[in-house]
């Protein structure tokens, strides 16, 4: 699975900023990098009067906007989603996902931090990567400054990113990961590919998404 960071803290703390410096130096680096920020507002991509908007006022659940360089999904939910189902959307063509907010997800977190705003955190201890603060903290956690995105990297290259030559196998079951192992993802991997590599007029694949659905009778 692509590993996933989340940048946490409290509101009006610098957040935004602290994950525009990351991408420049992850994307710097050459890393393909996703980025999901959380909203506690409605999103609303489509204006009214456009077609997508017509499309959804006529009762889609799901409207997909595409254009030669971008696309957009704009899918009705019953929920907040976790970052775990949101995953399953960004797909594996990545190496890093950065999630804004989500502190209630137990992924990695990055805090940021400022004095001013009162010494108490929002993320558990043990779930924090790291600190972007402009004060030091009596805390045994990696401590940074806002501007030092490149130090930081590091420790998340190190820590989480790599370059080597995987296939990248992610398996969900009712929209939740599940982790696999390297003998599992490899047998996943060269079984797929296999069957695919037998039937006729297939070219040759470098990327297979299956999607098992059972429906109720």
């Amino acid at each position: 699975m692509v590993p996933i960071i989340g940048v946490v803290g409290k509101s009006g703390v610098g957040k935004t900023y602290v994950m525009g410096k990351l991408v420049a130096e992850l994307k710097s680096r050459g890393y393909r990098v996703a980025t999901i920020k959380h909203s506690a507002h409605d999103v609303n991509l489509d204006l009214e009067g456009k077609d997508s908007w017509h499309h959804a006022q006529a009762g889609s659940d799901a409207v997909v906007i595409s254009s030669p360089h971008r696309f957009a999904i704009i899918r009705t939910m019953d929920h907040d989603s976790s970052l775990a189902e949101l995953s399953r959307f960004i797909g594996p063509d990545f190496d890093i996902v950065l999630a804004e907010g989500f502190k209630q997800n137990k992924v990695p977190k990055i805090e940021v931090h400022r004095k001013e705003m009162g010494s108490d955190l929002v993320s558990e201890q043990e779930e924090l990567l790291a600190i972007v603060t402009d004060e030091m903290l009596e805390m045994d956690i990696p401590q940074y400054s806002t501007e030092d995105s490149r130090s930081l990297v590091d420790l998340i290259e190190g820590e989480y990113c790599t370059k080597e030559e995987k296939a990248a196998v992610s398996l969900y079951v009712n929209g939740e990961p599940v982790p696999l192992n390297d003998f599992v993802r490899n047998l996943i991997s060269n079984v797929l590919i296999g069957l695919v590599a037998s039937l006729k007029r297939i070219p040759q694949a470098t990327g297979i998404d299956i999607s098992v659905r059972k429906k109720d009778r």
